[in-house]
């Protein structure tokens, strides 16, 4: 996790007509049906294949309300960072809390498509609103067990498993 994230954060620059290369639609679609092993490392050592619209159901439905998404150029990115940089493809689920307070995001990058065909969903990257700043973060484990500790009152980490 990188503290004071908002400082280093920009936004990638891409060619409008290659972005459009994949509707936002599509981008969102595939988003919220890829796995979360596919696109996080730590999912993927404890064999968790929950799609990602299953996962953000049960860890934030209770505290949230519903996620907003949408698709496009990659928003989460940090140029001096190669695994950072993001892609011209990405779906964004932005998580807003039911006790008010500014929304966090969720970014899925996409490999850039080929043949007509959307490419595979391959990282997840998020930016959280904590009670210290904006946490950006790499992997799906520690988003849901700083936004359990942010807005979840009597939190148990636990409860976001694969440890």
């Amino acid at each position: 996790m990188l503290r004071s994230a908002a400082a280093l954060l920009c936004v990638a620059i891409v060619p409008m007509s290659v972005a459009q290369a994949a509707s936002p639609a599509d981008l969102v679609r595939v988003a919220k049906q890829a796995k979360l092993s596919d696109i996080d490392q730590r999912r993927k050592a404890c064999g968790d294949e929950r799609t990602v619209a299953a996962w953000i159901k049960a860890a934030f439905a209770p505290s949230s309300k519903p996620a907003v998404w949408s698709g496009g150029r990659c928003i989460l990115t940090f140029k001096e960072r190669p695994r950072d940089i993001g892609t011209g493809w990405c779906a964004h689920a932005h998580i807003t809390p039911k006790r008010g307070g500014r929304a966090s995001t969720i970014e899925i990058y996409f490999e850039p498509p080929k043949a007509g065909k959307l490419g595979k969903a391959f990282a997840f990257r998020s930016l959280l609103r904590t009670k210290h700043g904006p946490d950006y973060g790499r992997d799906s484990v520690a988003f849901e067990t700083n936004w359990g500790e942010a807005y979840v009152a009597k939190y148990d980490p636990s409860d976001a498993g694969c440890d």
